[in-house]
């Protein structure tokens, strides 16, 4: 959830925002929005919108696809129209579960992106798959200080220029119409032949920039000083990814991964500008790293996660034990494909993988019943993508064994999968 906010340096009569691009596991995607910003002003209301949900209206529902490394379209079914000096608050949901539905950023600076006509804020990410839920296993559901990341497409509907709207006009803009006037009534100049009402609709057919784009307004182009600033930040990136990546690993020998989940994360975020070999190298190891980290949580072996549980009342401990076992093991799944995708030539790093996405898949069938034989098939599917690299792997064969068991029992086709 985000504010965009259109800018008044212009004269613009409005923007409309047509369509929104996200990636991630995606499914069954909404958006919505709501006049004016997520964030209340009114000095007696100062509660967020986001636990308002009457004052949102819904533009788009739909399913997708996943699509964990490319942008995927999402056209509204009305545009959002924002004005001059206005700001509108946009709420991307999926009812997928795990923080992995939509991608998102931490927040790094006060504005996530402006161009000469508006700006995108940051906002809130929403970890829950049910819309304006305020939990989720992990607690509150609503996660401050985090950035849109995405596309957004947008039309602009320009203001034509009248004398009412003289003093919206860039200054060169400006000059221009005061120096027509001036020629106007000058009685040796062709323009005086001209009545005032021909000369101000003529300028009334002249776009904001006919006279010249200012200098604060005008888009830079890329050169070679820019391009080296670049490179060397990615070099930096790069360097601190790596060394969060140690940080993390040494978390994991301490047997606190979720920390180690958190310093992966991060070197992540580093690794997102560019696609370099040692990159998507680094970025395959580090999904791996979390993939692992989540199968830890889920099997009880943080021993911070585990005091936390422990401190719950013994009621409800059992409960909250199971979700959270729940939800790791379905990010466990989500990274380990995820590593997958970027381990292009390392066939050790995706056995690895396929074998921990499998595991968990076989796991999540006793914890979800209802949904037991679409992750039987889907742990049917990595194993056997073991099977054909290692037809030697014991672990691969015993666990499409046992997802064929589990397709028989709730009658679905594991008698059609068989090891190649």
């Amino acid at each position: 959830m985000f504010d965009v906010q259109c800018k008044n340096n212009l004269p613009i009569h409005h923007l409309e925002i047509t369509h929104i691009w996200v990636r991630g596991e995606l499914g069954h995607v909404q958006i919505f929005h709501c006049e004016g910003s997520i964030k209340r002003d009114s000095s007696l209301n100062r509660t967020p919108k986001h636990g308002s949900p009457e004052l949102f209206t819904k533009i788009h529902d739909q399913k997708h696809e996943p699509s964990i490394e490319s942008l995927k379209e999402m056209k509204l079914t009305k545009a959002i129209r924002v004005e001059p000096g206005q700001t509108a608050g946009i709420y991307v949901h999926s009812t997928e579960r795990g923080d992995q539905a939509i991608v998102y950023n931490n927040q790094r600076s006060k504005v996530t992106v402006e161009d000469r006509h508006f700006k995108v804020l940051p906002g809130m990410a929403h970890v829950s798959n049910v819309p304006f839920s305020i939990r989720c296993p992990w607690g509150y559901a609503w996660r401050d200080r985090r950035e849109f990341v995405g596309r957004i497409q947008y039309g602009v509907k320009w203001k034509l220029w009248k004398p009412d709207h003289h003093s919206e006009f860039p200054k060169v803009f400006r000059g221009m119409v005061r120096t027509l006037q001036m020629c106007h009534r000058r009685k040796n100049c062709p323009l005086a032949k001209l009545p005032e009402s021909i000369l101000f609709y003529i300028v009334n057919f002249c776009a904001w920039d006919w006279a010249g784009t200012p200098e604060e307004l005008k888009i830079k182009d890329k050169n070679e000083h820019l391009e080296e600033a670049v490179r060397l930040k990615r070099e930096r990136d790069l360097n601190t990814a790596v060394n969060l990546e140690r940080q993390g690993l040494i978390y994991m020998r301490g047997n606190n991964f979720a920390m180690a989940a958190q310093k992966f994360s991060t070197a992540l975020e580093l690794l997102r500008a560019g696609l370099s070999r040692s990159r998507l190298k680094l970025s395959a190891k580090l999904y791996s790293h979390i993939a692992t980290c989540c199968t830890r949580i889920a099997n009880g072996e943080d021993l911070h996660v585990r005091e936390n549980l422990q401190s719950l009342p013994e009621a409800h401990r059992g409960e909250a034990r199971r979700i959270l076992r729940t939800q790791c093991l379905e990010q466990a799944i989500g990274y380990s494909r995820r590593a997958i995708a970027k381990a292009s030539d390392d066939t050790k790093l995706k056995i690895a993988n396929h074998l921990r996405a499998g595991s968990a898949c076989l796991a999540v069938c006793e914890l979800r019943p209802c949904q037991a034989e679409s992750y039987a098939e889907k742990a049917a599917k990595h194993f056997n993508a073991v099977v054909e690299v290692d037809s030697n792997c014991t672990e691969a064969s015993e666990g499409v064994a046992a997802a064929q068991v589990i397709l028989r029992r709730i009658g679905g086709s594991g008698e059609d999968m068989e090891l190649e």
